[in-house]
């Protein structure tokens, strides 16, 4: 046996143990969950229950939201966390302070939180206490259209201290060179970031950007946690048709959207890898 050969070997042996509970784990029961869409009962139907979700108004109301959270939520998150830690960088005896305060809504329970959640957004609570102060009227933001910006402004103030971090880690790995030959090219701050170290940052963002998109599937936490099983037509999301069809016992229907919501985050990771690995920013 070649020493390239062992190599092999031993490195399968390392990798087998994760290797099988991810197949026991993941693999396998995401295949099972493909074969029960398949399946009314005992009768095979085919894409039958696809076709019979995108008739549902419910499902076309959860993807919606689905949809206009995630295009909102990750994009500003991502604006937001990227100007924090630029400012950061800039302090660096400050800056290790700053990134573990940011840090402190990630690591505390979800649960220890829905009641300070709860006083911040109420009816007599202290957002609404303030604009009262201001004149305005009193907003409901567990029963309106602003219940997608309560959740929007929870999401990003619970990962901002996350995406930070990872930035800040992007922004320490850009040569000092870079900058200095840039000044002496007579660039200015606005141009430094956007020529320098934005492009210098892209593998970075990517990772947050994928990072981001599945944690943004995870809010399903903080909006069950504040409205139950069934919230307001805002805020009802993909995770809410899947959890009350869990409860109802439909599982043909549970699985043919978990399918569909598993099949877009896969599609939106590669078509990412993929253009990553085609376009070189830094270059």
């Amino acid at each position: 046996m070649t020493r390239k050969r062992k190599e092999y070997i031993i490195a399968m042996l390392f990798i087998l143990p994760s290797l099988a509970g991810i197949t026991v784990f993941y693999i396998v029961p995401y295949i099972i969950c493909f074969v029960k869409s398949l399946y009314v009962g005992n009768t095979f139907v085919g894409i039958q229950n696809y076709i019979q979700l995108f008739q549902n108004n419910t499902f076309l109301l959860a993807l919606k939201n689905t949809a206009v959270f995630t295009v909102a939520a990750i994009p500003l998150l991502m604006v937001i966390s990227f100007l924090i830690a630029l400012f950061l960088n800039s302090f660096k005896k400050i800056s290790s302070f700053f990134r573990s305060a940011l840090l402190i809504p990630v690591v505390v329970p979800v649960a220890s939180l829905i009641c300070v959640w709860q006083v911040i957004f109420d009816d007599y609570g202290a957002v609404n206490g303030l604009l009262n102060s201001l004149g305005f009227n009193t907003v409901e933001f567990f029963n309106s259209e602003f219940s997608m910006v309560m959740i929007i402004f929870i999401y990003v103030w619970k990962y901002c201290g996350f995406c930070v971090i990872l930035f800040t880690a992007g922004l320490a790995n850009v040569p000092q060179s870079l900058y200095e030959s840039a000044r002496l090219d007579g660039a200015n701050s606005f141009k430094l970031v956007t020529k320098v170290t934005i492009p210098m940052i892209t593998p970075t963002t990517f990772f947050v950007f994928l990072m981001e998109l599945i944690y943004s599937f995870k809010i399903f936490r903080e909006v069950f946690a504040l409205f139950g099983d069934y919230p307001n037509t805002n805020v009802y999301f993909l995770q809410n048709f899947i959890n009350n069809n869990y409860y109802n016992l439909n599982y043909p229907r549970l699985s043919s959207a978990s399918i569909i919501l598993s099949a877009f985050m896969i599609i939106v990771l590669l078509a990412f890898f993929i253009f990553e690995r085609k376009h070189s920013f830094a270059e």
